[in-house]
């Protein structure tokens, strides 16, 4: 396998370090996708920009209203140079959060990442990530899932 195609694999596996580490809240792998002072910014959205230690703090906090995130990385375009990157990728979301009598609010969505990343001596990390919303949609429905 050449050195670029190897560079993109473990790219694209610093970006899904970020989704899984997010979704199941599994902060070593969140660490994984992230240079120690980078940087994700909600700002375009509306939202906060913050380092991925202060993201990973707030996220921490118990919430037991909170069930579920996913959000899957598709249509990823690279480019290379030398010990740095450029990463652009689209993400569909879905998050669920308990409401009154049983019931689940979901928060559908879809936007793209517009990542910026380096080469370190632990492998490929994410320096900032800007995240861009294009769509959303809330709705309230029955909880369909047996939790255990």
């Amino acid at each position: 396998m050449s050195d670029e195609v190897q560079d993109r694999l473990d790219i694209e596996k610093a970006m899904r370090h970020y989704a899984v580490g997010l979704d199941e809240r599994r902060w070593e792998e969140w660490d994984l996708a992230f240079t120690a002072d980078g940087i994700i910014d909600f700002t375009p959205m509306g939202g906060r920009r913050e380092t991925r230690d202060q993201m990973r703090e707030r996220l921490s906090r118990p919430d037991p209203a909170w069930l579920f995130a996913q959000h899957p990385l598709f249509n990823t375009v690279i480019t290379l140079r030398g010990d740095t990157a450029t990463a652009f990728s689209h993400f569909q979301m879905e998050t669920g959060r308990r409401s009154e009598g049983g019931a689940v609010t979901r928060v559908s969505g879809g936007g793209s990442y517009e990542d910026t990343l380096a080469r370190t001596p632990e492998g490929w990390r994410i320096t900032e990530r800007r995240v861009l919303l294009k769509w959303k949609h809330t709705r309230t429905e029955k909880d369909e899932v047996t939790r255990g």
